[in-house]
């Protein structure tokens, strides 16, 4: 494998060396003939994308090298001087332009920025691409875009992160499509059909509703199509076949006619994928167990009544089953330096079928009127069995306890939820906002339970043998109303005031199976009644560079839970406020800062709250706490973005830190015969609190060919518990861990993918991770973690080409685990592109070539780590034939 990379890097060499050539020049006033010194000369290609860029030294001279043989724009600018822009053909001969001299022109740069687009523009606090200026290979999805966009990076399973925070929502034309995964429009939406992408932190729906900021953000990404785009009809299917006998086949088809989407999704596989992913190169694709999915989706959008009327529908349906088998080690770490090990195997299968609906309606009544409805369902049943056999040891290999259990059941499971917004402008700046909604969600499950707990040094064993019915219900009202107004040209206030009354019913009934007595441990009728009211504000300044938003929300709430079974009632009262402050500068067209501090309360949950739960199992015991306070969480954001056109670089520095006071932590209590009992306490006098910073560079290299990313990270936490251990012979105390973790890590990324001749994504990284406890310090440790990752496509003659992923992880040992973790695999893939538009992909793929996927996973906290292993198929190869249609989208309609 080494041979064959250094292989490809030969070829990379040998094709950007040949036939390149250079162009140079001198930049002069005409008036006077002064050079112009630092003047930008600027090469774009016939599509105008920026290939190769350089300045004028003091001479007014340039040279701009190593450019290949094709068709160029090229633009000199100076500030304040007309543009000059003219066309030019290289071929194999360096040219001299000699002198180009250019007018003076008060303010002309700014109007030709202005009509020239631009590869990246800052508009607020929204980031802007211009999708012609990152050209992508013929027929690539949006996915491929974004890997070509400064700041972005996509993951081989599709997850998306942008300026350092991962993407939640993806719109196209300011609409989801198949809102119930937006994965489905980055993997099928077409690269051509883009004109723009914008990013930016999106406020949440409550928020937009309501008008009052409550402080939520989420990443997203809008996609604007091209008008041309926005009629026609494009998809993709794909059928996969290869060794073990796995398969997989993907539809995917759309018709957009301007406001009319239409879209549907089919997959079946037995490779372990609902996301029509498989195959995917990019990703590891190790398929675990045994599974089978079929997945259909369907998504419909469309404008009536002159644009009055919106629709926004879709269905999905799901139907999946696995087999599967793991084995897991665990090291428990006790405040007396005792160790508690447990060797456990487990096996699993399952199977689940679901039906989803989404739906959305907005009607303008008039031009002082607009409502919105949505609704939303989803029903699904679930068959699952297990079966898992555990055995712990102490220090000395002494046996401790061993449990063995048999689960089988059958859950069946429906939720829907209704939504209406009605808004009313009642005069210039001035509006009115109401909102009514109910949810409701129920299911019922059978199971029966046999399961054996032996505790050793007690010689106790515990034999469980149960039918258990659960049936649970929950019913949510909520209603808001809310009144905007515009105080100035810069100012505006919202006021409002809004109601939440929920019901949850929770029924577990466990009986023997052969007395067919109820067992009080393991049942319960339990109620929970919560009721939330209260008032919000919102103030809003925004004027010229600057804006500023303030919003506090004050509620005070009733939490009332009873259980007849367990003779439990409780009733508790909280007054929670919630402040959000957030100001935005931008510093110049292409510089923004943001800061932003919120508050909230963290109030215990029902859970936390009830004194006694039913046990799962004899080894383990939940118990509430109904003297639990309210924690108070505070957090501080702050980020900074800038780029420079001309440069072509971009940074985005991203920072927060965060503190929880009073804050309500675990309370653990390990038995000598392994058993625990978990509760909750308000720790007051110390706080939870962690930071972090996160600081992406990007800058561009090979007069624009390659794009070179660097990154830097650091974070830390600091957080408590309490842990006791009873062996018997005395009860303990609890002692107070402190826990801190701190994580530092750099990256660094080359990307050149301009689809002529080598395109490559090669990524580094490296950090290193401190744990330290304040009991049991001897284990404590920094360990190094670090690896590699590279995607190389090499395109051959007669429309071939060769693609690799190669991946390298390592983990390294720490004073607990004295080995490393090391994880390799190597993906091949060789295809024909076929027929004149290359539509039809002929390929075939090997995947983990040299059959060195390590399967351990490791997972630590405080003082309780564990290592587990499952049934995996790692190397496999596929051949598949995949055609992608496009009739008329991102084409002219002639």
């Amino acid at each position: 494998m080494k041979r064959l990379i250094q292989l490809f890097l030969l070829f990379f060499i040998i094709s950007t060396a040949y036939s390149q050539t250079s162009i140079k020049g001198k930049i002069l006033d005409k008036a006077d003939n002064k050079p112009l010194t630092n003047a930008s000369v600027i090469l774009l290609n016939r599509d105008s994308v920026l290939r190769y860029f350089n300045r004028a030294n003091e001479e007014g001279k340039f040279q701009i090298k190593n450019i290949k043989p094709g068709s160029y724009i090229i633009l000199a600018t100076y500030p304040k001087f007309e543009l000059y822009s003219d066309t030019i053909d290289i071929k194999d001969k360096d040219i001299d332009l000699s002198d180009i001299k250019i007018n003076s022109q008060r303010n002309v740069l700014e109007e030709v920025i202005i009509t020239r687009r631009l590869p990246i523009t800052l508009k607020g606090d929204t980031i802007e691409y211009d999708a012609a200026s990152f050209a992508t290979e013929k027929n690539a999805k949006l996915e491929d875009l974004f890997r070509r966009l400064p700041g972005f990076t996509v993951s081989g399973d599709g997850n998306i992160t942008a300026q350092g925070k991962t993407v939640q929502k993806v719109f196209i034309d300011g609409e989801e499509f198949f809102g119930y995964d937006p994965k489905i429009a980055i993997r099928n939406v077409r690269a051509d059909a883009v004109d723009k992408v914008q990013l930016y932190e999106k406020k949440s729906e409550e928020a937009e509703l309501s008008g009052i900021d409550d402080g939520v953000r989420i990443q997203t990404v809008n996609v604007v199509l091209k008008e041309k785009a926005r009629k026609g009809i494009f998809g993709s299917t794909e059928v996969l076949g290869g060794t073990k006998e796995l398969y997989a086949g993907n539809l995917f088809a759309a018709k957009f006619n301007q406001t009319e989407r239409i879209g549907i999704t089919a997959n079946h596989n037995n490779m372990g994928s609902s996301n029509s992913r498989e195959g995917s190169l990019r990703m590891n694709n190790q398929i675990t167990g045994q599974p089978l999915n079929t997945s259909l989706g369907a998504n419909y959008e469309n404008q009536f009544l002159k644009k009055a009327l919106k629709v926004n529908a879709n269905y999905n349906y799901n139907n999946s089953s696995n087999k599967n088998q793991s084995e897991d080690y665990n090291k428990n770490i006790l405040p007396d330096n005792s160790i508690l090990e447990r060797n456990s195997k487990n096996y699993n299968e399952n199977s689940a079928r679901s039906n989803g609906v989404r739906s959305n309606l907005s009607m303008r009544l008039d031009s002082t009127q607009n409502i919105e409805l949505q609704a939303n369902g989803n029903w699904s049943n679930n068959f699952s069995f297990s079966q898992s056999e555990s055995f712990t040891t102490d220090a000395a290999r002494d046996s401790v306890s061993s449990f063995k259990e048999k689960n089988e059941s059958n859950t069946s499971s429906q939720s829907n939820n209704f939504r209406l917004n009605y808004r009313k402008r009642l005069k210039a700046g001035s509006s009115l906002n109401l909102m009514v909604g109910n949810s409701f969600n129920e299911s019922e499950s059978y199971s029966k339970v046999n399961s054996k707990t032996i505790l050793y040094k007690s010689s106790d064993t515990t034999d469980i043998n149960q039918n258990r019915r659960i049936n649970n219900n929950g019913n949510n009202f909520s209603t808001s109303l809310n009144f905007n107004n515009r105080i100035n040209d810069a100012m505006n206030l919202a006021l409002g005031y809004s109601f939440n009354q929920s019901k949850n019913t929770s029924f577990q009934e466990s009986k023997d199976s052969l007395t067919n007595k109820v067992d009080p441990l393991y049942s319960k009728n339990q109620i929970d009644n919560n009721t939330n009211q209260g008032v919000n504000v919102h103030l809003s300044y925004r004027k010229d560079k600057f804006e500023v938003n303030f919003s506090n929300r004050t509620f005070y709430k009733n939490q009332k839970l009873s259980d007849s079974d367990r003779d439990i009632n409780l009733s508790r009262n909280f007054w929670d406020n919630n402040l959000n402050v957030d100001a935005n500068y931008r510093i110049s067209n292409s510089k923004n800062i943001r800061l932003a501090y919120q508050s909230s309360n963290i109030i215990p949950s029902f859970d936390q709250l009830q004194p006694l739960q039913p046990q799962t199992n004899p080894l383990f015991q939940q118990i509430g706490n109904p003297d639990l306070k309210r924690a108070v969480n505070n957090n501080i954001s702050a980020n900074y973005n800038a780029f420079s056109l001309l440069k072509g670089t971009n940074i985005n520095v991203n920072g927060n830190f965060s503190f929880v006071n009073n804050p309500i932590v675990n309370k653990t209590t390990v038995m000598e015969n392994s058993a625990q009992i978990s509760s909750y306490e308000n720790l007051s006098g110390k706080s939870n609190w962690n930071g972090g910073l996160n600081i992406n560079h990007m800058q561009p290299l090979a007069n624009r060919r390659i794009n070179f990313n660097k990154s830097a990270n650091i974070r830390y936490n600091n957080s408590y518990s309490y842990t006791k251990f009873e062996n018997g012979q005395s009860q303990g105390e609890f002692l107070l861990n402190n826990s801190k973790n701190t994580s530092f890590g750099l990256g660094s990324s080359l990307n050149e993918q301009d689809s002529e001749g080598f395109d490559f994504d090669l990524s580094v990284n490296a950090g290193l991770n401190a744990q330290q406890n304040s009991i049991n310090t001897q284990y404590n440790a920094t360990n190094f973690e670090g690896g590699a990752s590279g995607y190389i496509k090499y395109f051959l003659p007669k429309k071939f080409n060769i693609m690799t992923n190669i991946y390298y992880s390592y983990t390294g040992p720490t004073k607990l685990y004295k080995k490393s973790i090391n994880q390799f695999y190597t993906n091949l893939e060789l295809e024909k592109k076929v027929l004149k538009d290359e539509s039809l992909t002929v390929s075939l793929k090997a995947f983990d070539l040299f059959n060195t996927f390590n399967n351990t996973r490791r997972n630590g906290s405080d003082t309780n780590y564990s290592e587990s292993t499952q049934q995996v198929l790692t190397q496999y190869f596929l051949v598949g034939v995949k055609w992608d249609f496009n009739k008329y989208l991102g084409k002219s309609n002639d």
